[in-house]
This record gives C-alpha cells, structure tokens and sequence, in this order.
C-alpha cells in the first residue's frame, strides 16, 4: 500500500514538472515562432519563376514580346509616296486657236529610199493629234511630243502658226486636265534642207530631262516647206520666277 502510495506520487510529481515546464518555456518559443514570421512576411517575394522546379538550374527572366508592325516603317520615317501611273494623252485643247480634238498614239516608219531612208512619224488621218508613242507621257519628266497636219485630214494644227508666247494648252490623260504655257514659237527651214539642217531641226522632238509639251506641224497652209515648233512648258514652271 505505501509503495502504491508512493508511486502515485511519483507520477504526479512529474506530470506537475511537465505542466510548469510548459508555461516556463511557452513565452520563449511563441517569441522565435513569431520572429520567424515576421521575418518571412517583410522579405521580398523572389521573381517568378527564377528557379527550375524540377532540375534546380536557374531560369532566364521571360523576355517581353516584341510586337512587329505588319507593314515596316520606311527609312527615316519618311511616308512613302505612290508611284505616279504614266498618264497617256487623249484629248487637247487650245483655246486661243479653237481647237478641241482626240490625241491618238502614233509611231515612227523609215521613209522611202528617195528620201534618204530617214525615219518618219506617222500623222493622223482624222482631225486628231498624234502622240509620238517613244516621248513622254503626260506629267513626266521628258519631251510629250504630238504631231498634227495642217492642211488635210482634218487640219487640226491648221491655225498653229497663230499661237503666242504665253499662251495656254491643256491636253487631258482621260478626265485628268495637264496644263501647259507657250515658251517658244519656231518656224524652221526644212523642205529641200540638207540632212544636217533636218537632223538640227529634229532636236525638238528629241527626249529631255525637263518637263514639257511639243507641237510640230507643217508651214505655211498648204505647204511642206517649213516646220513650225511650239514649245510649251507645264503652267507652274513657266510662271514660276
């Protein structure tokens, strides 16, 4: 009985030993528990994905997409122009000799061996003007050359001889007006010239590096004798200082 006794004092003594311990000890660890969290919660959250999960290696930061413009940018920034169509003439005005008429394309011929086998172009045989298909289209940069007679079929270049400096023309790619201002009014030796003087007089028809239209027919009414030239510039450039 006394051994019993004494064992259950034993047993009590030591879960006694056990409950004072616990308080004893409990302030402590409960202040290392919430310094850990403190210290977990103020630390910087690591950048996403900075570790391999499975391999343990160090992944590259994601790079931000690149977005590519579906049609690149000129150099420079500079717009990019449109490219100007070729306008090819189809009608001409000229108000000060009345004339109103359609401008066909024509195109150059070697002439008979009597003639010295030179090349010829092709006139109209309507009251039309023929444009010299190898010269410059309207708008240009080079000569617009368009031919026309001045006696038969038509006689659209009939009164050209009339026309002055300063004059105005307007020959029309469709319904798109190219205005034009008379520079120069040249009546040239031509019937019974030597070559040399032909060839000379031919420079006017010849390409160019500036802009501008040419007239060419036959002179005086009637007669092959002459040439007559009219040189008109773009209306901008010949009123420009």
């Amino acid at each position: 009985m006394g051994i019993n006794i004494l064992a259950y004092a034993l047993v009590a003594g030591g879960i006694l030993l056990l409950i004072t311990g616990a308080f004893l000890v409990y302030p402590f660890a409960s202040s290392r528990l919430a310094g850990v969290a403190i210290r977990q919660a103020s630390s910087p959250t690591p950048p996403r994905e900075t570790v391999n999960a499975v391999a343990g290696q160090p992944v590259a930061p994601e790079a931000t997409p690149t977005l590519t413009p579906a049609r690149p940018e000129p150099t420079g920034g500079v717009p990019l122009t449109p490219v100007p169509t070729p306008a090819r003439p189809t009608r001409i005005v000229i108000p000060s000799i009345q004339v109103d008429a359609p401008v066909v394309g024509v195109t150059w011929r070697r002439g008979e061996p009597n003639s010295g086998g030179a090349l010829m172009w092709d006139v109209p045989d309507q009251r039309a003007a023929g444009w010299h298909e190898t010269s410059a289209p309207l708008g240009m940069p080079g000569n617009t050359v368009l031919n026309g007679h001045n006696t038969t079929r038509g006689e659209v270049f009939r009164d050209l001889y009339r026309m002055a400096i300063g004059d105005g023309i307007t020959v029309y790619a469709g319904d798109v007006p190219f205005t034009y201002t008379v520079t120069e009014v040249l009546i040239l030796k031509e019937g019974g010239q030597p070559l040399d003087v032909r060839l000379e007089n031919a420079r006017y028809i010849e390409p160019t590096t500036d802009e501008r239209l040419t007239l060419v027919t036959c002179h005086p009414y009637g007669s092959l004798v002459d040439r007559l030239v009219i040189v008109a510039m773009p209306t901008q450039a010949a009123t420009s200082p």
